[in-house]
């Protein structure tokens, strides 16, 4: 960028300086050839004024020529080997109007010449000529301080386009080297919604790597709890440590290890997908209401084994663009949740409603509640309430961590209501009409 801006910069320089150089000769010509006419009229005044047309003068050409166009005198060659000058495009102006100039190549001298022609009282014509090379020479002589003048602006707008190519640089490097204390009254104002917009990506991103890396370490962690107890509890089987009578209970505890390591590594891969978004391409119009039926079915026989009940109140259909899959892991880990964490001979009510343009749907149990202090942070990932009763229940900690991706993805929003000791609600709103 730095680069390119200055070859522009230079460029226009550049240019500037050289049509600058052409305009100024373009204009000293000018003003010399005024001043050659302007010359040769005051040497044919003074001729005429002293009455001695006849006569010759150092670098200049005099030549008298009556009415009829015959040359009578010229201080160059002998006048009588002239042709009639009456068809001289000066001597004819001359004629017409007193007086008239021009440029020409004389075909008597073989180059241009600056001609002056003034018609005396008489009715002959004095023309006064001056040799163009002599102006050339003029011309030539101020060159060497034209030229000098242009390479010297030439070498001021180069460092000038130096310097403002850093001033205007300067900003944005300043910007790029210090993303974190990015000082808005120091940049130019068309870049502040840039400088903002920069920022934010800047802050999405950091806090996006230290998201990845809480993620990997609290995998790595819930990964290493289960492993350890696999391994510790088959090493002591393979070294015959274990009493015959214990071997039932080891394998139990094996068995629960890996089926919690299935399930957190299962959650992991469903969070993975969701992460990078190709649940999207799966999206289709499912009743919400008929899959939140199959969940209620197919949990409430577990958790009737601890006296809850688990029932599903609302209407029969409401279609939601969510898919099946998604709509069943959504379904399915809001209800086990509450499950999970309600009390002995507690209720789990599940709702499907259609109000207006929206689809609200509800999980409430008559569980142990989220203090207001977590009810913020409950959607992160591996976050526990209580950690320690979390893990005795078989929570990986990224069930509401999923529903929460399904939302976004699905453009829900979701809600939680929850009091300590009471119970806890969580809705979904899927709003029809504004889609």
């Amino acid at each position: 960028m730095r680069q390119k801006i200055n070859r522009r910069f230079t460029g226009i320089a550049l240019f500037s300086v050289v049509i600058t150089t052409i305009v100024m000769t373009a204009v000293f010509y000018s003003q010399l050839k005024k001043q050659v006419f302007s010359d040769l009229a005051v040497v044919a005044d003074l001729l005429t004024e002293e009455d001695s047309c006849e006569r010759e003068i150092d670098n200049l050409r005099i030549t008298l020529i009556d009415a009829d166009g015959n040359v009578l005198f010229d201080s160059t060659v002998d006048g009588q080997s002239l042709a009639n000058h009456l068809d001289r495009p000066e001597i004819a102006e001359a004629v017409s109007y007193g007086t008239g100039m021009g440029i020409r190549k004389s075909d008597t001298l073989s180059e241009s010449v600056f001609y002056y022609a003034k018609k005396l009282d008489n009715g002959q014509i004095l023309r006064v000529g001056k040799e163009a090379h002599s102006v050339v020479a003029v011309l030539s002589s101020a060159l060497p301080m034209v030229l000098t003048t242009a390479l010297l602006l030439a070498a001021i707008c180069l460092m000038v386009s130096h310097y403002l190519t850093s001033a205007i640089v300067k900003p944005i490097d300043e910007m790029a080297g210090d993303m974190e204390h990015i000082d808005e009254g120091k940049s130019y104002p068309e870049l502040i919604p840039f400088t903002r917009k920069i920022r934010l990506q800047h802050e999405e991103i950091l806090s996006a790597a230290n998201i990845r890396q809480e993620f990997t370490a609290n995998v790595s962690h819930e990964l290493k709890t289960p492993l350890a107890a696999i391994s510790g509890y088959a090493e002591l089987m393979e070294a015959g440590l274990v009493d015959e009578k214990e071997i039932k209970r080891f394998s139990g505890e094996i068995r629960k290890s890996a089926a919690r390591l299935l399930t957190l590594i299962n959650d992991i891969i469903k969070l993975s997908q969701l992460d990078a978004g190709n649940a999207k391409d799966t999206l289709d119009v499912v009743n919400l209401a008929e899959i939140a039926k199959e969940s209620v079915e197919m949990l409430s026989f577990g958790a009737a084994k601890n006296g809850i009940e688990v029932m599903y109140e609302g209407d029969d259909r409401a279609d939601v663009h969510i898919g099946k899959e998604l709509a069943q892991e959504l379904t399915y880990n809001l209800i086990e949740n509450a499950i999970r964490y309600n009390k002995q001979n507690g209720r789990v009510t599940v709702k499907v409603q259609k109000e207006g343009t929206q689809i609200i749907f509800s999980v409430e149990d008559t569980g142990i509640g989220i203090p207001p202090e977590h009810q913020e942070r409950i959607f992160e990932r591996f976050y526990r309430v209580d950690k320690s009763r979390s893990k005795e229940l078989g929570g990986t900690g990224l069930g509401l961590a999923i529903v929460k991706h399904i939302c976004n993805l699905t453009d829900a929003d979701v809600n939680l209501m929850s009091k300590p000791g009471v119970g806890t609600k969580i809705f979904i709103v899927w709003d029809r009409g504004s889609a």
